[in-house]
C-alpha cells in the first residue's frame, strides 16, 4: 500500500463528513434541518456510530458539495465552489455552438495559466 493510500484509509467517512461539514461553515444542527434527520443522527454518523446507507451518504455528499466517492474512501477530490458553479453555468448554455466555443475558450486558459506558472 502507497503512503498515499495509507493516509486516505486513516479517515472514516465519519470524520470526512465532519471535515466537509466544518469546511462549508455547517453546524450539526444545520445539516440535520436540510436532511429532515435528528441532530443526533448526524452526532452518530461523524463518530461512526452507526453504519449508512448509501442513500444518505449521497444525499450528506451533495450538501456538502462534494462526492460519495469522497466521503467513502477519500480517493476523489471534493469540488470546491468555483467548479460547482462553473459546471453549473456550463450546463446553461443549450446552444452547441456557442458551448463548443465555451469549451475551446477553458481550454484556452488552462493553456495559458500553464505557461505563466
Amino acid at each position: 500500500m502507497t503512503p498515499e493510500m495509507e493516509k486516505r484509509m486513516e479517515k472514516t467517512i465519519g470524520m470526512r463528513i465532519k471535515e466537509c461539514r466544518v469546511k462549508m461553515g455547517m453546524t450539526q444542527e444545520e445539516l440535520a434541518e436540510v436532511l429532515f434527520i435528528p441532530k443526533s443522527t448526524v452526532s452518530a454518523y461523524e463518530r461512526d456510530v452507526v453504519d449508512m446507507k448509501m442513500g444518505i451518504i449521497t444525499e450528506i455528499a451533495h450538501v456538502l458539495h462534494t462526492t460519495s466517492g469522497y466521503l467513502i474512501d477519500g480517493e476523489e477530490m471534493q469540488f470546491d465552489q468555483d467548479v460547482m458553479e462553473l459546471a453549473m453555468m456550463f450546463q446553461e448554455i443549450k446552444n452547441k455552438e456557442i458551448r463548443r466555443v465555451a469549451l475551446e475558450q477553458a481550454k484556452a486558459l488552462t493553456k495559458l495559466v500553464k505557461y505563466v506558472e
